[in-house]
């Protein structure tokens, strides 16, 4: 009992958990509110489907007519009537208008996908930014811890006559270089974080951030011949668009809204027909009796093409303009995972240079502090190794962390949504 209960202590001091990458991208869109626009879009679509199940194209008109005599010969003759104007809708404007909701519904839901994905890689970037200015804090702190380490040695021998006074002060010099570097690494990494604190409102980092890439489509080799034909084997295959990229997603559903617009435009051309109901009182004079009837109109328009003509063009035009958008946005999602793509490839082979540099600045390093203990190198010699060390094991972190940052552009590049 006391061993369990001595483990619900631990967990609950522990704090929440560390928030995933889709957790952070989920506390930054409700921050930033986005959601409400892929809401209002989601309103018009129901707006739009509760009109279409309706009777009336237009709101209905009430109309009052009345004729007398009384300025005239004032016999008591009079005329009233009190009619209801319906705009109805035809089957083929129910339709369109059916179609139109359908359309603004998944465009609706597609601009929901497209929010989520947008605020995915300003939280990638942001959470990226703050893991390399983690690293290299690290480091700072490692050098400095070095340095300090190195100072102290150097103060001793120098106090046992084994080193001249001037080591001791080299030593300081890079001690003290070292702090500033912290201070500098520490204000960047409070900056970092402050930022990505203020989009997603998490203190940590998500837990894990680095992600698995994801695979990339690529278009089916094309027949080549002569130059061409030669380069084939050595270049990569072009990259296909993903069919479900957020952004290609929302612009298609886009250009059908467009198009169910111009559906509605088309439909209405010809306008709606109007039935009207009412009553009529009249009396011929004074004395004569009452006349009461119920009344029952229909008209009927009849649709001008030129009357409709610029309510059509507009609506092509929409369909243009979105399709135009389309495509242009098609082509720089192909550009944009292409330079992913040569980023992390180009990443990996740094990764590697900076790997083999750490290997063998180590090892001067170790021959540099042997020769320093021994007495047959100087100070000088050392602080330089030390610091071609220290160099090349800040540059391999970095390049690791800027191969997890390749690897999240190239996800936000496919489209591919954190969890």
């Amino acid at each position: 009992m006391l061993l369990l209960l001595a483990l619900l202590l631990v967990t609950a001091w522990q704090g929440p958990a560390a928030a995933t990458l889709g957790d952070a991208v989920d506390a930054a869109l409700a921050l930033a509110e986005q959601g409400q626009r892929a809401d209002a879009q989601q309103a018009i679509g129901e707006a739009l489907r509760r009109k279409a199940r309706g009777l009336l194209a237009e709101n209905p008109a009430l109309r009052v007519k009345l004729l007398t005599d009384r300025l005239t010969g004032d016999d008591g003759a009079y005329e009233v009537e009190v009619m209801v104007d319906l705009p109805l809708l035809l089957p083929g404007q129910r339709s369109a208008r059916g179609a139109l909701a359908d359309a603004t519904g998944a465009a609706a839901q597609a601009l929901r996908t497209r929010l989520h994905w947008e605020t995915a890689g300003v939280v990638r970037e942001l959470a990226w930014q703050a893991a390399l200015a983690d690293g290299r804090l690290r480091q700072a702190k490692a050098a400095l811890a070095a340095a300090a380490t190195l100072e102290t040695t150097v103060a001793k021998r120098a106090a046992a006559g084994e080193l001249a006074r001037l080591d001791l002060l080299l030593a300081r010099q890079d001690t003290l270089a070292r702090q500033s570097e912290l201070a500098a690494a520490r204000a960047d990494h409070a900056e970092a974080m402050a930022v990505y604190r203020a989009v997603t409102g998490f203190e940590m980092l998500p837990e894990p951030l680095t992600e698995t890439p994801a695979a990339v489509p690529t278009e089916p080799p094309r027949r080549s011949t002569g130059r061409d034909a030669a380069t084939a084997g050595s270049a990569q295959p072009a990259a296909a668009v993903p069919e479900t990229h957020p952004l290609l997603t929302s612009l298609a559903q886009g250009v059908a809204r467009a198009r169910a617009e111009r559906g509605r435009v088309r439909a209405d051309r010809s306008g709606s027909p109007t039935l009207s109901l009412g009553v009529k009182h009249a009396r011929a004079d004074r004395f004569a009796p009452q006349d009461d009837a119920m009344q029952l109109e229909v008209s009927l328009p009849f649709g001008v093409g030129s009357a409709g003509a610029p309510a059509m063009a507009e609506a092509e035009q929409g369909v243009t303009d979105r399709l135009a958008e389309l495509q242009q946005a098609r082509r720089e999602v192909v550009r944009n995972i292409a330079a992913a793509r040569a980023a992390v490839t180009g990443v990996e082979q740094q990764l590697a240079a900076a790997g083999e540099r750490v290997d063998v600045t180590d090892r001067a390093l170790a021959l540099a502090r042997r020769a320093f203990d021994l007495g047959e190198g100087d100070l000088t010699a050392l602080l330089r190794a030390r610091e071609r060390a220290r160099e090349a094991r800040l540059e391999l972190a970095l390049r690791r962390l800027a191969q997890g940052r390749a690897v999240s552009r190239l996800n936000q590049a496919l489209g591919v949504l954190p969890e």
